[in-house]
C-alpha cells in the first residue's frame, strides 16, 4: 500500500485534467485493455473460466496503471506503477482476508474463500435504501430477528425524522444519523443480539457527521465499516483519504464497494468486468481493507441479468486466483422485480453464481427476511453440489426467469417494507405471501 502522505502528495502534485477528459481515457483504455487481453463476453457462461478470470485481473492492473484515480478537488490524476500493485496484491496473497466482527454469541466472520471451499459464505446482509421513520423500527427488527442473518453489512437509510431530512453536510444529516443509531441499538436490543454487527453506515456520508456518530460509544471497530467507496470510474475526494485514515487509526475495517456501469464508460460486461476489478485494486492502494464488494448494474438501474451476473463472477474470479481478499456481492433481484417470483428467482441465480465464483459474503439478499432464508439455501446447495453443478443449475433458473419475463409485469417505481409487511405485527401481507409461495414453487422445480 502507498502510504496516506505520499498519497496526498501524488493528489496535489499529479498530473492535472479535467474529469471528462479523465472520463475519456479511462473509457479509451478500459476498451484497449479488454481487446489486448482477448477478453470476450459469453451469453452461455455464467460462472467465468479460469482463462477468462485471470485475464480479468491482469486487464484490471494495467488499467489501474495506465489510467491512476482521479481526485475530484485537486484535478489530478494519482499515478501508480504497475510495481506498487503487484506490491500489495502479493502482501495480501501473502495473508488471505479473515476478519471477525460483533460480539458474544453474536460474533461472526468474513473470510476468503474459493468457488471449490465446502464453507458456504458469510449471510452479512442487511437493511438498505430509502427507510421512513415509521418503516425503520418494523424493518430492522425482522432482520435482525432471524438467526440465519449473522450481521447486517449494511444498516440504514433513514429519509426523515419527524420533519427534519438529513441534508448531508448540515446538521440534520448528524440529527438524523444519530437517531438512527439509537434505533438500530434499540432494535438489536428487542430481538436479543446486542452484539450484533451493524456494518455499513448508511445515513451519514459526510466526515463530520461518520465522527459524530462514532462518539457515542455505541459504533465501534467491533460492529461498524465506514465508506471509503472509490467513486465510479476512479474518482475519489479528500473525504474518502481522510476517512480511510480515521479507520486505519481507529482499528475499523473500512467499506470498500466497487460499481461499474454497463453501458456508460464500460460498453459492455467485458468492458465492465476489467472496470470492476480496476475499481477493487484503487481501493486497495490507499485504504488495504480486507473486504471488498462488487455490483455492477446497467445504466437503466436494472441488474441481475446475464452480462451483470458474468461481469461480477469476472471480478470475484479474478481475485478468487490472484488477490484473495473477501469478496462481497448483493444477491438481491432487481428492483423492477421486487417481492416477485422473478426477483426470487434471480436472487437465488446469484447467490449460486456468486458462491461458485468464491465470493465471502453477501451484504444484500432479498428485500425481506424469508427472501434471505431462501438466498442463504441457495447458496448451501452451491456449496454441496459444486462450481460446475451450479453453473448448470443457474443457467436453467435464467432460462425460466426469460419465459417468465414476457408474462410478468416489472415496476415503475421501488416498493418499500410498508409495501409488502403489516407494520404493527410485522408479518407478510397476503398479497406478498401468494408472491414468495409462487417463488417457493418455481425454486423447488430446481431442487431449492
Amino acid at each position: 500500500m502507498v502510504s496516506l502522505m505520499e498519497y496526498q502528495n501524488r493528489c496535489l502534485n499529479g498530473p492535472v485534467m479535467k474529469a471528462d477528459e479523465f472520463d475519456l481515457v479511462f473509457s479509451m483504455k478500459v476498451r484497449e485493455v479488454v481487446d489486448k487481453y482477448e477478453i470476450k463476453y459469453n451469453p452461455g457462461e455464467l460462472v467465468v473460466d479460469d482463462k477468462t478470470a485471470d485475464a480479468v485481473f491482469h486487464a484490471g492492473v494495467q488499467l489501474l496503471a495506465d489510467v491512476g484515480l482521479y481526485h475530484l478537488n485537486t484535478q489530478r490524476v494519482v499515478k501508480l506503477t504497475k510495481e506498487e500493485i503487484m506490491a500489495f496484491v502479493n502482501e495480501r496473497k501473502k495473508n488471505p482476508a479473515k476478519e471477525e466482527f460483533g460480539k458474544g454469541a453474536d460474533k461472526m466472520t468474513i473470510q476468503y474463500r474459493t468457488g471449490k471451499d465446502k464453507r458456504p459464505p458469510t449471510v452479512y446482509v442487511g437493511v438498505a435504501g430509502a427507510i421512513s421513520e415509521d418503516e425503520f423500527m418494523p424493518l430492522c427488527t425482522a432482520f435482525a430477528a432471524e438467526r440465519k442473518i449473522r450481521g447486517f453489512g449494511i444498516s440504514g437509510g433513514i429519509t426523515k425524522v419527524g420533519n427534519v431530512e438529513p441534508k448531508a453536510g448540515t446538521i440534520s444529516e448528524i440529527y438524523c444519523g444519530k437517531w438512527e443509531q439509537e434505533h438500530l441499538k434499540k432494535a438489536l436490543d428487542e430481538v436479543g443480539r446486542p452484539g450484533m454487527s451493524l456494518g455499513l453506515l448508511c445515513t451519514v456520508s459526510t466526515v463530520g457527521a461518520i465522527m459524530h456518530c462514532m462518539s457515542d460509544g455505541f459504533r465501534g471497530p467491533h460492529n461498524t465499516h465506514i465508506g471509503v467507496h472509490v467513486i465510479p470510474e476512479q474518482k475519489i475526494d479528500w473525504d474518502r483519504l481522510i476517512l480511510t485514515h480515521y479507520c486505519h487509526d481507529r482499528g475499523i475495517v473500512p467499506w470498500q464497494s466497487a460499481m461499474s456501469l454497463i453501458g456508460g464508460l464500460c460498453r459492455d460486461a467485458a468492458d465492465t468486468a476489467v472496470g470492476l476489478t480496476a475499481n477493487v485494486l484503487g481501493h486497495m492502494s490507499y485504504a488495504n481493507g480486507p473486504m471488498c464488494s462488487v455490483f455492477p448494474n446497467h445504466i437503466d438501474g436494472s441488474w441481475g441479468t446475464n452480462s451483470s451476473i458474468w461481469a461480477a463472477s469476472a471480478a470475484l474470479r479474478a481475485s478468487e486466483r490472484n488477490i484473495k481478499i473477501a469478496m462481497g456481492s448483493g444477491p438481491v433481484g432487481s428492483w423492477q422485480w421486487n417481492y416477485s417470483p422473478i426477483g426470487i428467482l434471480q436472487e437465488a441465480l446469484m447467490a449460486l453464481v456468486y458462491t461458485a465464483s468464491g465470493f465471502a459474503y453477501a451484504w444484500l439478499g432479498g428485500c425481506s427476511p424469508m427472501e434471505v432464508v431462501m438466498m442463504s439455501d441457495a447458496m448451501d446447495k452451491a456449496v454441496e453440489i459444486g462450481p460446475e453443478a451450479s453453473h448448470d443449475l443457474a443457467k436453467k433458473i435464467m432460462e425460466r426467469i426469460d419465459e417468465l419475463k414476457k408474462t410478468e409485469e416489472t415496476l415503475t417505481s421501488m416498493l418499500t417494507f410498508r409495501d409488502v409487511y403489516d407494520l404493527k405485527t410485522v408479518t407478510p401481507l397476503p398479497k406478498y405471501e401468494a408472491q414468495l409461495e409462487r417463488g417457493r414453487e418455481e425454486l423447488a422445480k430446481f431442487g431449492l
